[in-house]
């Protein structure tokens, strides 16, 4: 699958579908810009592109950023004005990647769910404790 630039997409819908270069720019446009408004605002810890993949937000990346986000909170304080505009944009980021994380963990334990309904508990050995028959 070899990268098409932007125009030679736009020329090639503006034939097939005999619509109007400026209109078929304008739909584009607004779906990368949806999708890119999606991937920075994490507000969901998956996204399926069809035909490009699925992006995922790492756990790992996840938390440390939420530490580092809640060491810079504590260092900064509310104790004068000039540094409340920072301290408030920080703490909604801070906001947003804590209920992405719930969701995460909503998910992941939902998947165990699901695991442990389908092969039952994995948790025991082969032989369940007691007296020998």
């Amino acid at each position: 699958m070899n990268p098409k630039k932007a125009k030679t997409v736009v020329k090639d819908l503006h034939y097939e579908l005999d619509l109007e270069e400026s209109l078929v720019a304008d739909v584009l446009d607004f779906y990368w810009q949806h999708v890119r408004k999606c991937i920075t605002s994490a507000s969901h810890p998956r996204i399926n592109i069809e035909n490009l993949g699925i992006f995922q937000v790492k756990q790992k990346s996840l938390d440390n950023t939420i530490t580092k986000y809640e060491n810079a909170i504590n260092k900064l304080g509310t104790e004068n004005f000039t540094k409340y505009t920072k301290y408030d944009n920080m703490k909604s980021r801070l906001d947003v990647l804590q209920n992405l994380k719930e969701q995460m963990l909503a998910e992941k334990q939902r998947r165990y769910e699901i695991k442990s309904n389908k092969y039952g508990d994995n948790t025991r050995g082969l032989e369940e404790k007691g007296k020998d028959s």
